[in-house]
């Protein structure tokens, strides 16, 4: 092949190329869309007349975050014990008092027992003491001569000793029942069990958790926003939230905009209240739809809008009566509209199938 035809061969490659490019950008839908197409016309009855609607609406921005729990819990022992039984599974729903966790009891079983026949011994020889003290404080009052000072004094120490030593064995018993009400773990909130993470016979230390529970009527939607968008946030702004494992919004309140922009993205982290819902669990994806500017959107009644292949048009009014004017669409919305995104512009009059 000579140099000419490789040029001509390389010239035609590259035209056919721009005419893909073009099409692809929307050239020719432009070219199709005039607003005075020579088209055949319609009668004037065709039906009802309506305007093209013109409407400002915000343009979102949206932020990625993750769903957590404002109130979670976690469950532990408060004294080194056998577990005896775990009455719940992740995933359970428990009310405040609920027994969640029985630990092993009878070796506090046989301590207060022991400890409550230390007391009722105690309390005898106090009885005793104090019996003892009366007596010889009469002997000395009536007859002084019968009894000395000092076996005076020495009765009135029996009986401090053993108001002492009553006292220190009511208390050994209490902090006894104390530890053994430990024992029986109960929910300290109405909530849901997120993770369980023991089983009976394991052993219960002070600290390690063996339940975690959270109130699933109070969760919220967590979210780094950048911080041109977070300036315009204010504190109680209600603000739409997406959840895309349900494909549902929910309407969300700004709680509270963390002070502190994170050093690597330089994005403020916003917390967002979400309304209960019985399908939404910490730790999903979510994203805040955050208004960042408005725009002009055209919109008709979607049964305004044929098609023919792969054609949209609508039959506009003019002064030659309906004409077929192509236009491209965009979303439907609701309410039976449908956004034009060219092909119309506001006040132009279109006609609705009968």
């Amino acid at each position: 092949m000579n140099t000419t035809a490789r040029l001509l061969a390389i010239t035609g490659a590259l035209a056919a190329l721009a005419l893909v490019l073009a099409y692809l950008a929307g050239v020719f839908h432009e070219r199709i869309d005039p607003a005075a197409v020579h088209a055949p016309q319609y009668a004037a009855s065709a039906g009802q007349l309506v305007t093209v609607e013109a409407v400002r609406e915000p343009v979102f921005e949206r932020a990625a975050g993750t769903v957590q729990a404002k109130d979670e819990t976690i469950i532990s022992a408060r004294i080194t014990a056998t577990i005896g039984n775990v009455h719940v599974r992740a995933g359970d729903r428990v009310q405040i008092g609920q027994r969640l966790v029985d630990l092993d009891a009878r070796e506090l079983d046989a301590r207060v027992a022991q400890q409550r026949e230390v007391v009722t011994a105690a309390a005898a020889r106090l009885a005793k003491a104090r019996q003892d003290n009366e007596r010889i404080k009469g002997i000395f009052t009536t007859t002084p001569d019968a009894v000395s000072r000092s076996d005076v004094d020495a009765a009135l120490a029996a009986l401090r000793a053993a108001q002492a030593e009553y006292a220190g064995a009511k208390q050994t018993v209490d902090e006894a029942n104390t530890r053994l009400s430990y024992t029986a773990i109960d929910a300290p909130i109405n909530g849901t069990v997120i993770e369980r993470f023991a089983d009976p016979g394991d052993t219960a230390v002070p600290g390690a958790p063996l339940l975690k529970l959270y109130n699933p009527s109070l969760l919220r939607l967590e979210a780094y926003v950048r911080e041109t968008l977070a300036t315009r946030i204010a504190i109680g702004a209600r603000l739409r939230v997406h959840i895309d494992a349900l494909d549902t919004y929910l309407d969300g309140v700004v709680e509270e905009i963390v002070p502190s922009a994170d050093p690597g993205s330089r994005a403020f982290l916003v917390k967002v209240t979400l309304p209960q819902n019985d399908s939404l669990y910490p730790g999903m994806f979510g994203r805040l739809l955050i208004p960042s500017t408005e725009v002009e959107r055209y919109y008709v009644p979607a049964g305004a809008v044929q098609r023919m292949g792969q054609l949209e048009f609508v039959l506009a009014d003019s002064e030659r009566g309906l004409v077929r004017r192509y236009v491209r669409t965009g979303v439907q919305r609701t309410g039976g509209r449908i956004e034009v995104l060219s092909g119309l512009e506001p006040g132009d009059r279109v006609a609705l199938p009968e």
